[in-house]
């Protein structure tokens, strides 16, 4: 399904190209997004993890016709699976169960390539690329000393990470649009299991752990229309 709702936010714009073209979008903006990230992979990361938000905030300047570029940042928060990790009862200590609120914190900078697609005056397709850097941490960690989580490694990291974006806008003020946007972010990075202390559980030990983390985002968003327009 996702798959066909992202073919069809490509095959869109495409037919309708004609009755949009001509019209520039303004020289400066300011864009937003907010939505939900689904982890994908790998199958041990998206085991651990379930969305909480991401939200990321640019300012970019109009290079030529519709190509623009800007700097942005961007906040994702994840917190572990409650359907793997509700209550655990460590083996040496029967008596005592352990609550889990573990979460996945991270901050990244970025450099945004774009392209705006008009399809009428109110409403334009954008395709862009962020990449960037990504620092990350685990947050309220249980310290288990399970011999799996050995030998113990930090609970935070940094990598870099490329995120693809879509998004339909629709202008509602003359300095101001909103949006439908889906981005798909791929971290160059493999998780480890033993950094938020995971790896002591059978249903995350027996996923594969083949590929970078990633996930899908799906969310609303808003530009606001700075300089001139024509």
């Amino acid at each position: 399904m996702n798959l066909k709702l992202f073919s069809a936010l490509l095959v869109l714009p495409m037919l309708c190209l004609a009755q949009g073209r001509g019209k520039y979008n303004s020289n400066y903006t300011i864009r937003g997004n907010l939505g939900i990230p689904k982890p994908l992979s790998s199958q041990m990361f998206s085991r651990s993890f379930t969305s909480i938000y991401e939200v990321n905030v640019s300012f970019n300047a109009r290079l030529f016709e519709n190509f623009y570029a800007g700097l942005g940042y961007q906040n994702t928060q994840l917190q572990n699976n409650k359907k793997v990790f509700v209550l655990y009862t460590p083996p040496n200590n029967p008596d005592g169960q352990l609550s889990y609120d573990t979460r996945l914190l991270a901050n990244a900078v970025f450099l945004k390539l774009g392209y705006d697609q008009f399809i009428t005056d109110k409403r334009y397709v954008s395709y862009s690329l962020n990449s960037g850097l990504m620092f990350a941490r685990y947050l309220n960690v249980v310290q288990d000393s399970a011999v799996e989580n050995q030998p113990f490694v930090p609970t935070n990291f940094s990598c870099p990470f490329l995120q693809p974006e879509i998004s339909i806008n629709f202008i509602v003020e003359p300095r101001l649009s909103f949006c439908l946007m889906m981005s798909y972010t791929t971290l160059l990075y493999h998780y480890d299991p033993k950094a938020p202390r995971f790896a002591h559980f059978g249903e995350i030990k027996s996923a594969s752990n083949n590929y970078v983390m990633s996930w899908l985002n799906f969310g609303f968003g808003f530009n606001v229309l700075l300089g001139k327009k024509r």
